[in-house]
């Protein structure tokens, strides 16, 4: 795995679960880098969706600050007794994208983790991820099986413009992370057809399964890895990620501009909405 520095974003409010920490230690055991926390205290500062109404002269309580710092020497403790090597900062600044991407400029091939909770209580940088500039892995609450099963997904046919690159990196990426972590894989494209379209579905078919078959000779991707998934995307990998049962979800995550999304929608969007796992976010941005 090329990654050369774990970013962990805590959530100061909910701090992590266990599930979470074990994940954490299996990445870093992996290549044996050092890990940079960042325990983020901007959310119970300001409070849920009111965060840019303030600045960085407001503080925490001495309760608050206290109880930090006891979570930041157990976590330190727990990573030195793993031989981790941890450095752990706790924010109380708005700019917590700022700083985050900070950290992120400062390392070659850096990661992203973030824990997911329900989406009523998510952090504000849920809706920043775009704003990103590293790949981001979203832990969910299930944990890693011994023998993790990964999924990527593409869409060779470039529907909606999506950049030819972006696909290979998922793959690239895919391979570099089974090869790390022992993980089977495959490779997944999903072809919606609409109701209208009924009487042209095996032509559709066909156009797709041979879409994915340039892509996958072109990548050198063995028959058996490569998927064509029938009806709406986030549906289809949804089912395939249960029936299966997949640990990590890498997929696209495409910036575009707020009337594209108005138009085209995004399946990485709606799978995010409830991720039916974890999900590797690789990031391209559009000019």
């Amino acid at each position: 795995m090329k990654t050369e520095q774990l970013i962990w974003f805590i959530d100061s409010r909910f701090f992590y679960k266990n599930t979470s920490l074990d994940k954490i230690v299996r990445l870093a055991n992996i290549h044996h880098k050092q890990i940079k926390v960042i325990i983020d205290a901007s959310a119970p500062l300001t409070g849920r969706g009111y965060w840019h109404l303030f600045d960085d002269t407001d503080t925490l309580s001495h309760e608050v600050i206290a109880e930090l710092d006891k979570r930041q020497a157990l976590l330190h403790k727990f990573f030195t007794m793993n031989a981790i090597k941890a450095d752990i900062i706790v924010n109380q600044s708005t700019n917590y994208l700022q700083i985050l991407n900070r950290e992120v400029e400062k390392n070659a091939n850096p990661l992203v983790v973030i824990e997911d909770i329900i989406a009523a209580k998510r952090h504000p940088i849920f809706q920043e991820f775009k704003a990103f500039k590293a790949p981001i892995l979203l832990l969910s609450h299930t944990l890693w099986k011994s023998s993790i099963n990964i999924l990527a997904a593409i869409d060779p046919l470039h529907e909606h413009a999506r950049p030819d690159a972006l696909d290979e990196n998922i793959v690239s990426l895919t391979q570099e992370w089974a090869i790390s972590l022992k993980a089977s894989w495959v490779i997944v494209h999903c072809c919606y057809i609409a109701s209208v379209l009924t009487q042209y579905k095996n032509k559709l078919l066909a156009m797709h399964h041979e879409g994915l078959n340039i892509f996958a000779e072109k990548n050198r991707l063995p028959d058996e890895q490569c998927v064509l998934l029938e009806g709406i995307p986030e549906d289809a990998l949804s089912s395939y990620v249960n029936k299966h049962h997949v640990d990590i979800i890498v997929i696209g995550l495409v910036a575009r501009n707020k009337l594209e999304q108005f138009w085209v929608g995004s399946t990485t969007s709606a799978l995010l909405c409830d991720p039916p796992c974890d999900m590797l976010l690789i990031k391209h941005q559009e000019h």
